[in-house]
């Protein structure tokens, strides 16, 4: 299968370990007739098929050929993959398998004759732009698909949904991206009834060949009130610990996993104390995208230019900025080249007059700067213009700045209000508040503790510190009954 019909399809193998968990559990404490029916959905080589058909015939007694045959189904978009899956079936038997249950087409288009008592699988990876001619189709009949750049894996789960016997159930392994998603909405509000069990892998790599953040997740047709949910770090799964999650308590805006003890923490801090984005304002970093061009560590200087690779930049035209995502108390010597007054780009006629040698320097850049935005720099009021224009007033002033990824809380003051930011946040109280007493409340081990329960995780265990998490932090030193934080 070549490179592109793989990345269209979402092509990534399942490790054996994985596998044999989840067709484990999802037998588990169910009650095996011997006439179940098995789907593999997206079925690749077939190891999923394959693990469910030996268990299958191991708890029934039924013949490996019988089980085959009668009780295995397994649907792929590729027919490559379905003669590949029964050749893997037909290892399985002595007895030549006269009938496969073999279903090439598209599993969230085909019409199914019947219902199906497990359904198992990894559904492929797929964001919905790369789907080509199937984005519109599945717009129009998934309520899963018609919010935002959704995935392939989210209409599985609503298609699957709609597969199940009255008792039955799914195991899939999918990205957790949907878990803090804008666009997983509409699918977190369609899973939680039935939410049975989460094992989240969180930035642990399971995929060998690709880099993904992925959770095994079971789901029931009957109605469920709580789930159990737990963290694996690692390719096992012994002595997992799970927790006992309620489902009246999941927000449809975000999935946090809080269980009762700590929800009741939470519960009586919102009570009592305000949260982060009562007390204080939330702000992103200057953008230009292309900072090699506007920021830079000169390497010399004089009393009014900086010199840079053969060119001079007016000083007058350049503020200090820091790198927040590096940024460990040290002097960055860095700066920025800031075309702006007011918060308006400087006009090309006047920009020339007033500072010629920053002129000649991004003249020098500007077939680069217009491929920015894909092109799109083109058509920037001013070519010598940042990518985006945040930042341009909130950026500077004292203020708390952050890395949007932590290995754990890490923010700093910043007393210098003509030094502004890029690479990260910054946090302005509202207030007339202490910056370091702000500060230290943000470094607390509350706020460890709060971000790793509900953020986003990346790869060597760092965690998203993006404004849509760190707003709603609470903190006792938060009050909302004065008008003063501390």
């Amino acid at each position: 299968m070549n490179a592109l019909i793989k990345k269209e399809n979402g092509v990534v193998f399942t490790p054996i370990w994985v596998v044999d968990f989840m067709i484990e559990k999802i037998f588990d404490s169910q009650k095996i007739s011997g006439d179940e029916k098995i789907l593999d959905a997206g079925c690749g080589e077939g190891v999923f098929a394959t693990i469910a058909a030996q268990r299958f015939a191991k708890l029934t007694g039924k013949n490996i050929s019988e089980v085959i045959e009668r009780n295995i189904y397994f649907a792929d978009i590729s027919d490559e993959y379905i003669e590949k899956t029964k050749q893997n079936l037909q290892k399985l038997s002595k007895d030549k398998i006269k009938k496969f249950n073999a279903i090439t087409d598209d599993f969230c288009f085909h019409d199914f004759n019947e219902k199906f008592d497990f359904i198992i699988g990894n559904p492929p990876y797929v964001r919905i732009q790369n789907l080509n001619g199937r984005k519109e189709q599945l717009q129009k009949n998934y309520i899963t698909a018609s919010n935002g750049s959704i995935d392939l894996y989210f209409c599985f789960f609503e298609q699957a949904l709609n597969l199940l016997n009255k008792n039955g159930k799914i195991s899939f392994i999918t990205p957790n991206s949907h878990f803090h998603s804008a666009a997983g909405k509409n699918l977190r509000n369609l899973m939680l009834p039935h939410l049975i069990k989460i094992i989240n892998f969180d930035h642990f790599q399971v995929f060998k060949d690709a880099t993904a953040y992925t959770a095994i997740t079971f789901l029931q047709n009957e109605k469920t009130t709580n789930f159990l949910y737990t963290e694996n770090f690692k390719n096992d799964f012994e002595n997992l610990e799970y927790k006992k999650i309620s489902t009246q308590h999941m927000r449809s805006e975000r999935w946090e996993f809080f269980d009762e003890k700590y929800l009741d923490k939470i519960v009586k801090l919102n009570k009592k104390y305000a949260t982060l984005q009562e007390v204080a304002n939330i702000h992103y970093g200057i953008a230009t995208l292309k900072d090699n061009i506007y920021i830079f560590s000169p390497d010399e200087e004089d009393k009014n230019y900086f010199f840079l690779n053969n060119f001079k930049i007016e000083k007058d035209l350049c503020v200090p900025i820091i790198k927040a995502s590096t940024y460990k108390e040290k002097n960055q010597n860095l700066f920025l080249i800031f075309p702006y007054k007011n918060e308006k780009i400087i006009p090309n006629n006047i920009f020339q007059k007033n500072y010629p040698e920053a002129y000649k320097y991004f003249l020098h850049h500007k077939d680069t700067l217009s491929m920015r935005d894909k092109g799109g720099g083109k058509n920037y009021e001013e070519f010598y213009a940042f990518g985006r224009n945040q930042g341009l007033k909130t950026s500077f002033g004292k203020k708390i700045i952050t890395s949007t990824m932590n290995l754990s809380p890490r923010f700093y003051v910043i007393e210098d209000e003509k030094t502004s930011f890029y690479a990260g946040y910054c946090v302005k109280p509202k207030n007339n508040t202490d910056l370091y007493k702000l500060c230290e409340a943000l470094n607390s081990n509350l706020m460890g503790e709060y971000i790793n329960l509900v953020s986003k995780s990346y790869r060597g265990g760092y965690k998203s510190y993006a404004k849509s998490f760190l707003k709603d932090f609470v903190h006792p030193q938060f009050y909302k009954s004065q008008p003063a934080l501390f």
